[in-house]
């Protein structure tokens, strides 16, 4: 086993998705629970995760421990898209036309919210969310189809000054966007005194892709990152000798999950409970977590009490075959 203070849970993988082009690779993007800035008086008296390749769902109870209502702001980020890294990738959106591309939505006991939506895009310290809008671009470079279409009406003394400005690389014909966007939800609420609040939210993850051998899950660094031990390692050898295609690549993808936000609120939280769910009972699954239970075919729970979050998620799940459909 990894000599790490965290064990792994660890069961074998199947096919899911079919295959596409084995050398490319997707990064994955962080996004977590709600955030708030620091409230002493408002405690988490649990928080249930559930984590899986298409979709992560939280519900959380709030309650206020003052004698009065208390009135914040909620947010929710969502993962950062920093084109200069991104457009050259083949990390792929769940919602990608859409500003809330990965299909945020939010219930306070119970009832839907529309919480409102900030937007803003950068070049390093640079905001540049007014220059892509008089030009008509999105803010999310991502959205290479909008961009490839802006750039076919945007005259040639415009396009340089987007150019200088940071936004293109100065090469002919070349139209990745190279900002940084950056968005959130955002919503006020009102918490009474000594009454539960339950919040409930989903999203699409981002997944990371990336393709996988022995060799390479074998290696002590890629083993630490995601708490892999002999029993995973094993699995992991299996079925790339039971392949179904010549190359014997294997599919890895992490989900990434944001903890340390929880930080936030007045005290650790009461009762939290993670739940992975990987997909197939002949998936491998790895995550850094001790005291894991199987809970079903192709699930597991890890709970703890009074829970200060010291380390936030990677979730590493591993299939047969070279890639996902769809990758761009």
């Amino acid at each position: 086993m990894v000599s790490r203070p965290r064990a792994a849970a660890l069961l074998a993988a199947g096919l899911l998705i079919a295959p596409a082009r084995a050398n490319d690779s997707a990064a994955e993007l962080d996004a977590g629970g709600l955030i708030l800035r620091p409230e002493p008086g408002i405690a988490l008296a649990s928080e249930d995760l559930s984590i899986a390749l298409d979709r992560i769902r939280v519900s959380y109870e709030f309650r206020n421990q003052a004698s009065e209502p208390r009135t914040v702001r909620i947010a929710f980020p969502l993962p950062p898209i920093d084109g200069r890294s991104l457009s050259f990738s083949a990390t792929k959106l769940p919602q990608v036309e859409h500003a809330n591309f990965v299909g945020f939505t939010v219930t306070v006991d119970g009832s839907p919210v529309q919480p409102d939506l900030e937007e803003r895009a950068f070049v390093g310290e640079r905001e540049v969310t007014d220059l892509l809008r008089r030009h008509g671009l999105p803010l999310n470079p991502l959205r290479v189809s909008e961009i490839a279409a802006a750039a076919k009406r945007i005259g040639k003394p415009d396009w340089a000054e987007l150019v200088q400005a940071g936004l293109f690389p100065d090469a002919a014909d070349m139209t990745e966007g190279l900002w940084r966007f950056e968005a959130k939800f955002h919503w006020l609420q009102t918490f009474p005194p000594d009454r539960a609040v339950r919040i409930a939210h989903s999203y699409a993850p981002v997944s990371g892709f990336h393709v996988l051998d022995p060799r390479e899950a074998a290696r002590d660094s890629y083993r630490a990152t995601y708490c892999l031990d002999e029993a995973g390692l094993a699995a992991i050898r299996r079925l790339h000798a039971q392949a179904p295609d010549a190359s014997g690549h294997l599919r890895a993808f992490v989900v990434p999950y944001i903890v340390t936000t929880a930080r936030n609120w007045a005290a650790p939280i009461g009762r939290f409970t993670l739940t992975v769910d990987k997909g197939s009972p002949e998936a491998v699954v790895s995550f850094c977590r001790s005291g894991i239970r199987k809970t079903g075919p192709t699930t597991f729970r890890w709970e703890a009490r009074d829970y200060v979050p010291d380390h936030d998620l990677r979730v590493l799940i591993v299939l047969p075959g070279p890639g996902p459909r769809g990758i761009r």
